[in-house]
This record gives C-alpha cells, sequence and structure tokens, in this order.
C-alpha cells in the first residue's frame, strides 16, 4: 500500500487588534483533521492582547511574525505569503474560525 504525504497548509492570519474572537479563531485551527498546516501570525503593529493571547498556544506549527510598520490588509498578506512553506495557502481572519474538517474536506477538491 502506497503512503500518500499529507501537503503542508500554510495558514495566514492577518491580525490587527483582533482579540475579541482571537482564542476561538485559533482553536479552530488547531483543532483541524488535518494536521500537517503552519499558522503565518501576521500582527500588523497590535495594540491590543492579541499577541499574548497566541503566545499562551503551545503549538509549533505557530509562528508568529510583527510587522515593521502597519500597513494595508493586502500587503500585511504579501508581505505574510513570503513566510510560508506550504504547498496551499488559505487565509482565516482573527474573527472567523472553522469547521474541525475545513481544511480535509478542501484539500479533496484539489
Amino acid at each position: 500500500m502506497k503512503s500518500e504525504k499529507k501537503p503542508l497548509i500554510s495558514i495566514i492570519m492577518n491580525c490587527f487588534n483582533g482579540e475579541t474572537y482571537l482564542k476561538e479563531s485559533i482553536k479552530s485551527i488547531i483543532s483541524q483533521t488535518h494536521t500537517n498546516w503552519e499558522l503565518i501570525f501576521w500582527d500588523n503593529k497590535s495594540t491590543d492582547k492579541s499577541s499574548e493571547i497566541l503566545s499562551k498556544f503551545n503549538d509549533r506549527r505557530l509562528k508568529y511574525f510583527c510587522a515593521d510598520q502597519h500597513t494595508t490588509l493586502y500587503k500585511a498578506r504579501n508581505l505574510a505569503i513570503k513566510k510560508t512553506q506550504g504547498e496551499f495557502i488559505t487565509f482565516l481572519d482573527t474573527d472567523d474560525w472553522w469547521a474541525s474538517n475545513k481544511l480535509e474536506l478542501q484539500l479533496k477538491l484539489f
């Protein structure tokens, strides 16, 4: 039986003062049934407790980057994309969350 390696998915989360739902959003990533992912957390110069919330999660797949200066969303996303290593890239906003099988189901479409 041939073993298939599951592709790495890079999840980009641009954050600017997103503390309100951030914990739930990150939990929805960590609970994914497809476990080969990395979170590129792009802190767009937040002044709230967003970075503190992220730091409470102990998961090597969470990668924190802090912008040199606050930028527009599209520029922040482009900067974050440069940090990815995945075969696929997806985006999740700090005030959204996913069903636990979201990545698994989407991969089947590729």
